[in-house]
């Protein structure tokens, strides 16, 4: 079957575009190499819940990302803002005990998504036709025709199958389409040295969920904010819902991902829980239940290059002349590719609204 357009990757960039897409009457279909969709964003739901938590992108900031506002909006999905009233701590080795922080928090303008961002992927996800979402069909090969592209990719039984389309989005972080996906002919020198040297964001980063019956920081008067320089946590923040339990908190690892994979995820939640401890008391050790997503030992986000973070945010920008292959044929989106909000979810719509806007009607 031939296709207008299809989208290599079901995360939010790889939907939105579809849903655009949709509203122009063109024949899509979305191609997704995991059994889920969302890519990063990714919901864990703990034992004894059916609430949703972030265990990839967290918050957004209406008041100056106006493309995920509207679209929250658009499609009837809830914010809230994120808990901020208490003290928050900060550790320093050189210090006894943890101190405390009074005033308002920088995250006090955060927002975070009702049910967890993935409550995102289930909207758009709806108003898609179900059978031009195909998950699990992870795409290895791309060949140009002077009609069109011809797009290759493995169905869940371990089948090949063939896909035509007269354009290709693709929402793959750069360094992973580059690294896993064959393209004939291949991408110019300087395209794919730009592709290399992109680091995916959070890819080298790992998170930790931890669960329990009460908010026991709340009741001390503190908000679950934590600055660490002692680790191996170095940002928490309540991750608990608007209203009621299971109440929660998060936290980023500091330790970089090769040591995380030498320890485990057994030892590194001890050393969590121990942590929150240290800062929280006894009831820290009493979780209900617990879960770590390490990006950086996920083939479908990660490479080998990812395993070291970059030193800050990245600067993405991926440059006008870079933004197709092909004359125009091949297309990139994804966050990383994003002009003015690169790594967020923004720069995911963002990139997903510039990508469509070359695809032909």
């Amino acid at each position: 079957m031939k296709y207008d357009c299809l989208i290599l990757g079901g995360g939010l960039s790889g939907l939105y575009a579809a849903f655009r897409l949709q509203q122009r009457s063109l024949h899509f279909a979305v191609l997704e190499a995991r059994e889920r969709l969302g890519g990063r964003i990714f919901g864990f739901t703990p034992r004894g819940s059916a609430t949703r938590f972030d265990l990839g992108p967290t918050w957004l900031w209406p008041e100056f990302q106006a493309m995920i506002a509207d679209l929250t909006r658009e499609l009837g999905v809830e914010l809230f803002t994120q808990q901020t009233t208490g003290a928050a701590l900060y550790e320093d080795p050189n210090l006894p005990s943890a101190q405390r922080i009074d005033g308002e928090s920088p995250n006090a303008h955060s927002w975070r998504v009702a049910g967890g961002t993935s409550a995102l992927i289930d909207a758009l996800a709806s108003r898609l036709p179900t059978k031009e979402i195909r998950t699990g069909r992870r795409v290895n090969e791309l060949h140009l025709h002077p009609n069109g592209i011809e797009v290759q990719s493995a169905s869940p039984d371990g089948q090949m199958e063939t896909f035509f389309a007269e354009q290709v989005i693709s929402t793959l972080p750069p360094r992973l389409l580059a690294e896993s996906v064959r393209l004939d002919p291949p991408l110019p020198a300087a395209q794919l040295r730009q592709f290399n040297a992109t680091p995916t964001w959070m890819a080298a980063h790992a998170k930790f969920l931890v669960f329990y019956a009460t908010p026991f920081w709340r009741m001390a008067g503190l908000s679950g904010e934590v600055f660490s320089r002692r680790g191996p946590l170095t940002e928490i923040y309540d991750a608990s819902p608007p209203e009621s339990g299971p109440y929660a908190l998060f936290g980023f690892f500091g330790l970089p991902a090769t040591a995380r994979r030498q320890l485990g995820h057994g030892e590194l939640a001890a050393r969590s829980l121990a942590q929150l401890q240290r800062l929280f008391g006894k009831a820290a050790l009493a979780p209900t239940d617990w879960e770590i997503k390490d990006w950086s030992e996920d083939p479908l986000t990660a490479t080998a290059a990812d395993s070291i973070a970059p030193a800050g945010h990245p600067a993405y920008e991926l440059p006008d002349t870079l933004r197709t292959a092909w004359d125009g044929r091949l297309v990139f989106a994804g966050s990383e590719t994003a002009i003015g909000q690169g790594g967020y979810l923004e720069g995911a719509l963002e990139a997903a609204a510039t990508a469509c806007g070359l695809i032909a009607q």
